[in-house]
């Protein structure tokens, strides 16, 4: 494991992998841990051969280039971006905050990759930047933050043209698992999804029911200057927040895994977690599925990022947290401005305007 760290952010890195395999953010004389890490990589069990390392190491926030099955190269699911090895490259401070640089050892469709993961003195932000140099082809990819929220959390999001749940259910073997949503279906919010019964559930509520895997993609709707995702989870003390640019990442996606695998490593006790990925790619239907004409391109939307042989592609994405306060309730808002980042929080008879400082430049924005 590597550590580095500012005031505001402590984050160990495994190279195994590339996880964020434990972030600290402290704010206002408080500590919060918000991202999930599996149950079985605290365990020191014996997990069966045939398990990928990135599924091994789950933890955090890790990037999946391409996301989901890597169906064209052979590669483990979510590719060696998230099941591969990473090399510290370096560790670079300043006054400002600190930078580890890594370059990953195997190549994905023949492009180097090298990641850069930055934290800045007074700021409960993690920016995170993938470079692909050279290589070939057009990949999905995604980043694959994680939550987990026993006591509930309260979802909200930048506008979002519409979402859909993939073709099929993601768990149709009863004997292995279960998904309750219904598969197809589109909708013009989580708060209206449509569950395989034909009752009608509001997700931006998660969770919203037990012992179910399931899966939505939000698209961002045009003219959005900035792609964000809001977690408040009240019981657990923390609002969670991914920011992108959303041209670059035009979706996201909602891994609702509640006790609905019963197969390993899952067993049924990877409870409470929630996905939040920040991607383009066509759901979770992997790397030949994304390249290939699919609902999304017909509509307007990239689902896989072309590489340039004789170039570079830099993909750029940041989360924070803050402890939550007693009586927020939901994100309503954010924005981002010459005094950073403004987050509306409601909660009592009020909104709540917080102020985070915040380099818009480091996503692309």
């Amino acid at each position: 494991m590597i550590e580095f760290g500012v005031d505001a952010v402590q984050v160990v890195f495994n190279p195994a992998g590339g996880h964020l395999h434990d972030v600290v953010m402290r704010w206002n004389g408080r500590e919060i841990r918000p991202l999930h890490r599996a149950p079985w990589i605290d365990s020191g069990e014996a997990l069966p051969d045939d398990i990928p390392l990135g599924l091994r190491n789950l933890a955090g926030d890790f990037f999946c280039a391409p996301f989901a099955d890597s169906d064209l190269d052979g590669a483990p699911g979510h590719g060696w971006t998230a099941n591969g090895h990473w090399t510290l490259d370096g560790i670079d401070q300043d006054s400002g905050g600190v930078t580890a640089r890594f370059t990953l050892q195997e190549q994905v469709f023949g492009a180097t990759v090298r990641k850069a993961v930055t934290l800045r003195r007074g700021q409960p932000i993690v920016y995170q930047r993938h470079v692909f140099e050279g290589g070939a082809g057009a990949l999905p990819m995604a980043h694959h933050a994680m939550i987990r929220a026993p006591g509930g959390a309260a979802l909200s999001f930048s506008p979002k043209a519409f979402g859909t749940t993939p073709p099929t259910p993601v768990e149709p073997d009863a004997a292995r698992g279960r998904s309750v949503l219904a598969y197809p279906q589109r909708f013009a919010g989580l708060d209206a999804l449509r569950l395989a019964d034909g009752r009608m559930v509001d997700a931006s509520r998660y969770p919203f029911a037990d012992s179910h895997e399931d899966i939505v993609l939000l698209a961002e709707a045009p003219g959005s200057a900035l792609g964000w995702s809001a977690a408040l989870a009240a019981r657990e003390g923390f609002l969670f927040f991914g920011l992108k640019d959303p041209r670059r990442l035009p979706f996201t996606m909602l891994w609702m895994s509640n006790g609905g695998r019963d197969y390993p490593p899952f067993s049924g006790r990877h409870r409470h977690v929630l996905g939040i990925e920040e991607g383009c790619m066509y759901l979770h239907l992997g790397h030949r599925a994304s390249m290939q004409p699919n609902p999304l391109t017909a509509e307007g939307y990239p689902t896989a990022i072309a590489l340039e042989p004789a170039g570079r592609v830099e993909i750029a994405y940041a989360f924070g947290a803050v402890p939550a306060e007693p009586g927020w309730d939901r994100v309503e808002a954010i924005a981002h401005g010459p005094a950073g980042l403004d987050l509306r929080i409601a909660g009592g008879p009020a909104v709540t305007a917080v102020t985070l400082p915040f380099e818009a430049e480091r996503i692309g924005l």
